[in-house]
C-alpha cells in the first residue's frame, strides 16, 4: 500500500514496484486504487488486506498525518520525512516533524530522510533550475555557488522502497545521490546538458536577508532562501549497507532529468 500516491515520491514508488511486479494499492486523499482520508478509512483497508509494505509518503510536517502515524506497526511501514528537519534553517513544523519521526522509529518504522530529490520533470530543484537557465540565461547563487548538495533521481528512491519491499528494516536512513558537488558544478552540468550559454550571478550573502524577505513573490520560503547557504548531504552508508541499495551515477541521471524537465 502507498499512501499519498498521487505525489511527485508516491507516484514513482508506485511505478518502480509495479515495474518489478508487486501488486501495489495506491491510496491518497483524492482517489486513486483507494480512497483513504482518514484513521477509521486506513483501519478498514489495512483490516481486509495483508499488506507486505505500507509506505507514508506524506511530509511529517504536514498538519494532518498524526492518524497514519499512530498506526505503524513495524518495520513493514516505510515512512518519508526530510533532511531539512535538521537544518540550520529548518523547514516549519520541523519539531512537530521530528516528535513524529520519534513516534514511527519506536514504532518499528524504516524512515527515510532524503536531501535534493529531483527527477520526472515535477521537482523544484534540479528541474527548476534545468527551466531557469534554459528561460532567463542568468543563474543567481549565493556565496559562489560553493555549498554542497548531493542529488538523488526520484527512480532512485523508488528502487530504496523496492529493496525495502525485499528485506525490511527498521531504523533511521539518510537518503541522497552517489556524489556530492558545489552547486557551481552542478549548475555547469545542466547548463551543458542543456547546451545554452548563461552566466552567473554571485549574490553576497549580506543579502539573503533581502532575497528571504521577497524570497515569497518568487515561490520561496523564507526558510528555504535561507537554506540556499547551507550543505546539503547525506551519509548513506547505512542505507547502502542494510538494502545493498544503490544509486545510479549523477550524470546519468542529470541527462535524464534535463530531458525530462524539457518534456513537460
Amino acid at each position: 500500500m502507498i499512501g499519498g500516491a498521487r505525489g511527485f515520491i508516491g507516484s514513482a514508488i508506485v511505478d518502480g514496484l509495479r515495474r518489478h511486479g508487486h501488486e501495489v494499492v495506491a491510496t491518497s486523499r483524492e482517489g486513486g486504487d483507494r480512497r483513504v482520508s482518514n484513521g477509521a478509512e486506513l483501519d478498514g483497508l489495512l483490516a481486509t488486506t495483508a499488506f507486505d509494505q505500507v509506505v507514508m509518503t506524506p511530509q511529517l510536517t504536514s498538519s494532518d498525518v498524526d492518524w497514519m502515524v499512530d498506526r505503524i506497526d513495524g518495520s513493514r511501514w516505510v515512512v518519508f520525512s526530510s533532511a531539512q528537519l535538521t537544518a540550520r534553517a529548518p523547514a516549519p513544523n520541523a519539531r512537530v516533524a521530528l516528535a513524529r519521526e520519534q513516534v514511527a522509529l519506536a514504532r518499528g518504522a524504516a524512515v527515510l530522510r532524503p536531501t535534493m530529490v529531483f527527477g520526472r520533470g515535477r521537482d523544484h530543484n534540479v528541474s527548476r533550475l534545468a527551466r531557469a537557465i534554459r528561460r532567463w540565461r542568468i543563474v543567481p547563487t549565493v556565496g559562489g555557488g560553493a555549498q554542497l548538495v548531493q542529488p538523488v533521481h526520484v527512480e532512485d528512491v523508488a528502487s530504496l522502497v523496492v529493496r525495502h519491499r525485499e528485506a525490511p528494516s527498521g531504523g533511521l536512513f539518510p537518503v541522497g545521490g552517489d556524489e556530492a558537488l558545489p552547486v557551481r558544478e552542478l549548475i555547469g552540468m545542466i547548463g551543458e546538458l542543456l547546451g545554452v550559454r548563461y552566466a552567473v550571478l554571485d549574490v553576497p550573502g549580506a543579502a539573503l536577508h533581502l532575497m528571504a524577505v521577497v524570497g515569497p513573490l518568487t515561490g520561496l520560503r523564507r526558510d528555504q532562501v535561507r537554506r540556499l547557504v547551507e550543505d546539503k548531504m547525506a551519509d548513506v552508508a547505512i542505507t547502502i549497507e542494510t538494502f545493498e541499495w544503490q544509486p545510479r551515477p549523477l550524470p546519468l541521471m542529470l541527462e535524464q532529468a534535463v530531458a525530462e524537465a524539457e518534456r513537460c
